[in-house]
């Protein structure tokens, strides 16, 4: 057999061989679309969490623990032991989360999916949002519940609030709920912008024409 027939019986069983990895690949439907479109915003906006400027910066600097706190809040030092102890907590919360946000954009209903993706910048997060209701903040409450046992700093925030640790740890969850929430409507809105961008060219001609 000559090298020249051998080479085109390589390329051909090549090409048998992504033919039949494509056959069996679900068909992208535009459910998916919107699947795949919340799956890597998310991963995006969990990737970026604590980048300066990002989610957790805006989280500490948006914390209101109360009008009688404010006073102490604004102590640079108080500040720096605040954002010490509360960016790894948050960042503990929230991987222990994430699992259930992959879980239900796998079995999230989708009425209209083409509208979804037709939508506004953030349609599919307001979705899934919506889907999930309170469930981030449940998973993430037990992680700020433990941290306020903390005796640096834990019992003085729930002193200065004038919140039980219970009361607090909810607030606290409340508010890295919006982060995050906000943090992945950012990464769609990214994607939609430029679906190029990301590497998945079934979901970018999918955005460019839903």
């Amino acid at each position: 057999m000559t090298h020249s027939r051998m080479a085109r019986r390589a390329v051909m069983a090549g090409l048998t061989a992504v033919l039949a990895a494509c056959a069996a690949l679900p068909p992208f439907t535009v459910d998916e679309a919107v699947r795949r479109l919340l799956r890597r915003a998310t991963e995006r906006a969990l990737a970026r969490l604590d980048q300066p400027g990002g989610a957790w910066d805006k989280f500490v600097a948006g914390l209101n623990l109360g009008p009688g706190v404010q006073a102490v809040l604004m102590s640079p030092d108080f500040h720096r032991r605040l954002d010490a102890w509360v960016r790894p907590v948050a960042l503990r919360a929230v991987r222990a989360a994430a699992p259930r946000i992959a879980a239900a954009v796998k079995v999230m209903g989708i009425t209209n999916a083409r509208a979804v993706l037709a939508g506004g910048p953030r349609a599919a997060t307001r979705l899934l949002r919506s889907e999930m209701g309170p469930a981030l903040i449940e998973a993430m409450v037990p992680e700020f519940a433990r941290a306020l046992d903390d005796p640096a700093l834990g019992p003085l925030i729930a002193t200065l609030a004038a919140l039980g640790s219970e009361a607090l740890a909810r607030k606290l969850a409340r508010h890295a709920d919006d982060a995050v929430w906000d943090a992945i409507g950012d990464e769609e809105a990214a994607i939609r912008a430029d679906p190029t961008a990301g590497g998945d060219p079934q979901l970018a001609g999918m955005l460019a024409h839903p």
